[in-house]
């Protein structure tokens, strides 16, 4: 999903701006798409 809200990535500490790429970690936090320590599942 895209941020709605600037915030900081707790994964690498960089700024996350809003409208860019977020997931969720294994940890329930949001993260750049980059950072996710989780895999995409696909169908």
């Amino acid at each position: 999903m895209k941020a709605r809200f600037a915030s900081t990535c707790p994964a690498c500490n960089d700024a996350i701006k809003v409208g860019k790429e977020i997931v969720r970690n294994s940890e329930d936090k949001w993260v750049h798409k980059a950072c996710s320590d989780v895999e995409d599942e696909l169908p």
